[in-house]
């Protein structure tokens, strides 16, 4: 108990002094037992070094979507695989609300403007969040690893008209090669959306790979 006792201290500190270093960890008014899982944000490699040097083993660590130190076992499992299939351009168009410009290691809310070209209303569900992928294979390299509280909200596209939907676009790295954000350059992105004709019917279906550009 005493581990645990020392831990809650240091992370009440974090809490309150570095408010976005932590995304999970134990709950600070009951008692537990190590190892205790704490997640911090992708950026965060300094604290999580800090934390590991103090407590050992007794953390086990997870910086954005990778394990910390490097070589853990990973505990991330990205959302469930991406659909096979890319949508039907001459149903519904997409295009990014301006430039996705983002840091590294941070997230952006940016847009998707989404074009109806058939007869009838169209429902897709949002929030949209998108999976980084490399431009030149179109595999996935990072996105955003966090919990998220917002539910699906349905945007409803008139037959003929566009709608603006939000779109949340992480940098935290899904690859140990890349280390834990991805890094700045040119990337690409793509998001699932899906699509409701009616209340009876779900499909699911890809963006085209859109740009991304990661700055330093």
């Amino acid at each position: 108990m005493a581990a645990w006792d020392e831990l809650k201290v240091v992370l009440a500190q974090l809490c309150d002094e570095q408010p976005g270093v932590l995304m999970g960890w134990p709950n600070l008014v009951a008692d537990h037992v190590p190892p205790f899982s704490i997640t911090l944000a992708s950026w965060a490699t300094a604290t999580a070094g800090e934390l590991h040097g103090q407590f050992g083993d007794d953390v086990e660590l997870t910086v954005g979507a990778l394990p910390y130190p490097p070589g853990r076992p990973s505990r991330f499992r990205p959302a469930a695989g991406l659909p096979p299939d890319l949508l039907d351009p001459q149903q519904i168009t997409v295009e990014l609300d301006g430039p996705a410009v983002v840091r590294s290691g941070r997230t952006l809310w940016h847009g998707l403007l989404a074009g109806n070209l058939t007869r009838q209303r169209l429902t897709i569900l949002g929030h949209l969040t998108a999976v980084v992928v490399d431009p030149q294979t179109g595999q996935v390299v990072g996105g955003f690893a966090g919990a998220q509280a917002l539910g699906a909200v349905p945007c409803r596209v008139a037959a003929g008209a566009t709608e603006r939907i939000p779109l949340l676009i992480g940098t935290d790295s899904f690859t140990a090669e890349l280390g834990y954000i991805l890094p700045p350059g040119s990337w690409g992105l793509q998001a699932p959306l899906d699509l409701t004709p009616d209340l009876r019917t779900r499909h699911r279906r890809l963006t085209p790979v859109l740009p991304l550009t990661i700055i330093a």
